[in-house]
C-alpha cells in the first residue's frame, strides 16, 4: 500500500474519530469545537509524518550528490596514481571507487520511490488542508444552525406549556361553565314544563296569585288611606260568617 493510501486512510480515520466526538458529548457547540480540534490535531500529525517522508527524499539526494562528487574525486586519483606509476595507491583508489560506485547504484534505485512518497505525501498533506479548511468554512453554518434549533426548542417548549395550561383540567373554561350552565337551566325549563299541569304545582300557582292580588288591594288601601289593622277585620268577618 502506498503511502498516499495510507495518508488517504489516516484521513478518513480521522473524520471518523472526529464525527464519534461530535457524537459523545451533548453540547453541540462543544461536539463541533472538538472535532475541529480531532481534524486539527491529524493534520498536524500528517504534516509531521509528511516532513519526514520529504527530509528522507532530499537526504538520500544529499547523500547521492556528496557520492557523485567523492566518485568523480576517487576516479580522478585513481588515473592519477596509475599515471604516476603507484599501482598500490590506485588500486587502493580503485577499491573505494568500487564501493562508492555500489553504494551509489542502491542509492539511484531507492530514490524514486522516495519521490513518489514524497510526492504523495504532499498530496496528503494538501487534501488534508482542504478538509480541514472545508469544515472550518461549515463551522460558522454549523453553529448558527444549532443557535436556531435552540431557539425552535424553546420556542416549542413555551407552546407546550401554554398548551398545557389551557388545555388543564384542574380549572374549567370559560366556555365549559357556559356550557353547563345552559345545561342546568334547560333541564330546569323541561322539568317545569313536564310539571306545569300537576295539581300540586297549579294548586301552588293558585295561592301565589291570590297573594299578588291581595297584595294589590293593600297597595290600594294604602293609597286611599282605608287599611285597617288585620286584628280588626278579622272578628267581622268571622260573625259574617255566623250570621250567614
Amino acid at each position: 500500500m502506498s503511502w498516499l493510501k495510507l495518508a488517504r486512510k489516516a484521513n478518513d480515520y480521522a473524520e471518523a474519530k472526529a464525527q464519534q466526538a461530535f457524537n459523545e458529548h451533548a453540547d453541540p457547540k462543544v461536539q463541533v469545537e472538538q472535532a475541529i480540534t480531532a481534524l486539527q490535531q491529524h493534520q498536524q500529525e500528517l504534516e509531521e509524518a509528511a516532513s519526514h517522508v520529504l527530509a528522507q527524499e532530499k537526504m538520500a539526494k544529499m547523500r547521492l550528490s556528496e557520492l557523485s562528487a567523492k566518485e568523480a574525486k576517487l576516479t580522478a586519483n585513481a588515473q592519477a596514481a596509475m599515471s604516476s606509476g603507484h599501482q598500490d595507491a590506485a588500486r587502493t583508489f580503485a577499491l573505494q571507487l568500487s564501493a562508492t560506485r555500489e553504494q551509489i547504484q542502491a542509492l539511484t534505485g531507492q530514490i524514486p520511490q522516495l519521490e513518489a512518497a514524497a510526492n504523495d505525501a504532499r498530496t496528503a498533506v494538501q487534501e488534508g488542508a482542504d478538509l480541514l479548511q472545508q469544515k472550518l468554512n461549515e463551522r460558522n453554518t454549523i453553529l448558527a444552525q444549532i443557535d436556531q434549533a435552540h431557539m425552535q426548542q424553546e420556542m416549542a417548549a413555551s407552546l407546550k406549556q401554554v398548551s398545557d395550561l389551557t388545555s388543564s383540567g384542574d380549572v374549567p373554561s370559560f366556555d365549559e361553565i357556559k356550557n353547563k350552565v345552559q345545561g342546568q337551566f334547560a333541564q330546569a325549563q323541561a322539568a317545569t314544563e313536564l310539571h306545569a299541569n300537576d295539581p300540586a304545582v297549579l294548586e301552588m300557582q293558585a295561592h301565589h296569585d291570590q297573594l299578588n292580588s291581595e297584595a294589590d288591594a293593600i297597595l290600594a288601601q294604602l293609597s286611599a288611606g282605608s287599611l285597617k289593622p288585620a286584628a280588626l277585620e278579622a272578628p267581622a268577618a268571622a260573625s259574617k260568617t255566623a250570621t250567614t
